[in-house]
């Protein structure tokens, strides 16, 4: 398919995943805050039992398209959660 950009792919499968947060430099849980998911969610999308919205999809290969290095918040605990 010739002539097709990052932004024509709105789908993404897990290896894929694994692969780009990889090359930006994130790890599970960083993935996850960067997209404003849990890192469940975000094992999820690396496992392959959730498929990873469009919107994020095309966000996380605007970044490597781009070269634009993540800056991903910093984890804050749940002040309502027993640990």
């Amino acid at each position: 398919m010739a002539g097709l950009t990052w932004q024509h792919r709105r789908t993404m499968d897990a290896a894929e995943y694994a692969e780009i947060i990889k090359a930006l430099g994130l790890n599970i849980a960083s993935a996850g805050r960067y997209l404003g998911r849990s890192s469940r969610t975000s094992m999820r999308y690396i496992r392959g039992e959730t498929a990873v919205p469009a919107a994020e999809v095309l966000l996380l290969r605007a970044c490597v398209a781009k070269g634009i290095k993540p800056v991903v918040p910093a984890w804050k605990a749940d002040p309502n959660k027993r640990w």
